[in-house]
């Protein structure tokens, strides 16, 4: 389970990119996340609707890394029919394919050489850890 700290952590960061006007990319790791509970979906929706609009101003998607086929599916079910993303997005089950997800998202958008640093950096674990 995740947090309420770290969940109100992942949404402070997301807001500072936000509030300094940051074009980004966010990579996800939800791999050991089983469920949320019900005070953090709440959370989360508002989250969404407070910060919809800079989103789309500044996010140039948010992949997220998730390896339980039973959280993809109903991640997938609430973004595409309850609540459509404001930004481009993508699930994935593998390090490898976040990695090139993210990096791709941001060559699309001009930024050649982060996308190279992403690639160089993050894409050499498939833990996710940096060497």
């Amino acid at each position: 389970m995740i947090t309420n700290q770290q969940q109100t952590e992942l949404f402070q960061r997301v807001r500072s990119y936000l509030d300094r006007g940051e074009r980004h990319v966010a990579l996800v790791d939800f791999r050991l996340l089983q469920a949320l509970t019900s005070e953090q979906r709440e959370h989360q929706w508002r989250f969404l609707r407070e910060q919809e609009k800079p989103m789309r101003q500044w996010s140039m998607g948010i992949v997220a890394l998730i390896n339980s086929p039973t959280l993809a599916l109903v991640t997938r079910a609430i973004i595409h029919r309850i609540k459509p993303s404001v930004v481009p997005h993508s699930i994935v089950a593998s390090w490898p394919a976040a990695v090139s997800w993210a990096a791709d998202r941001l060559y699309d958008n001009g930024q050649r050489e982060h996308a190279l640093r992403v690639r160089q950096s993050l894409g050499t674990s498939s833990a996710g850890l940096v060497g």
